[in-house]
């Protein structure tokens, strides 16, 4: 009886570290392709920022225009 619940305790971890291995595999791969997807959106130029960002984005530029308007005065 004991080597029946050490040899399911083996099995147990063994099938745990299979699962954690198999999850790993398997988000590296997503991992990769997520990549892949965003080099393709920035060489087609085909993606959308959200306003608040492009809002942002505007303020800064504005804000560097002013400074380099002040630096060549």
């Amino acid at each position: 009886m004991k080597i029946a619940l050490i040899a399911l305790v083996i099995l147990s971890i063994v099938f745990l570290f299979g699962l954690v291995f198999m999850s790993f595999k398997l988000l590296r791969k997503a991992q990769k392709e997520e990549l892949q997807q965003r080099r393709e959106l920035r060489k087609t130029g085909d993606y959308q920022i959200h306003p608040q960002v492009a809002e942002e984005w505007k303020r800064l530029e504005q804000m560097k225009k002013n400074f380099e308007d002040q630096n060549n005065k």
